[in-house]
């Protein structure tokens, strides 16, 4: 594997614990809802993509080349968003799912069911519903970037890095 795809993986990582805050951050600045709120929740998104299809298109002057990477970036930002999320249960977030805290082990006698539940509906829920969606439209976010980047430098008959 290239090394260029294993930095990929790693912002895809990053910005997925990252996206974490960003939600609560968007969620406390401009309430629940809107179009505002909507765009700027799924938008972001599209922050760490464009400048990996550039370079992934300009690198490799493909079109699925670009198309992969973008699935693998965001499927690890889900897989590292809702990790994250059982991680800020269990050891951060007392104030949001205090029943969930490390703290509660061996108090609690619902703590194990309780962890079972988020682990199998919340987290791999998510993990699911969301990866899916992100191997899809990533893998035509990609392309449709990558394709019109090729071909519009092809075009022009230079290649701009």
């Amino acid at each position: 594997m290239k090394k260029r795809w294993f930095i990929y993986g790693v912002i895809g990582i990053v910005f997925g614990v990252l996206d974490f805050y960003f939600h609560s951050f968007i969620s406390d600045v401009l309430g629940q809802g809107g179009i505002v709120w909507r765009i700027f929740t799924y938008g972001v998104w599209l922050v760490p993509l464009i400048p990996i299809i550039l370079i992934e298109s300009q690198v490799s002057k493909s079109k699925i080349a670009p198309s992969l990477v973008c699935s693998l970036t965001w499927l690890l930002s889900i897989v590292s968003y809702y990790l994250f999320m059982g991680i800020r249960f269990a050891f951060i977030g007392v104030e949001t799912r205090a029943e969930l805290h490390i703290s509660n082990l061996g108090e609690d006698p619902y703590f194990l069911g309780n962890w079972n539940s988020v682990l199998f509906y919340d987290i791999a829920g998510g993990i699911i519903e969301w990866g899916g969606f992100a191997v899809l439209s990533g893998f035509v976010m990609g392309y449709v970037i990558s394709f019109n980047y090729l071909y519009l430098n092809k075009l022009l008959g230079r290649w701009r890095y």
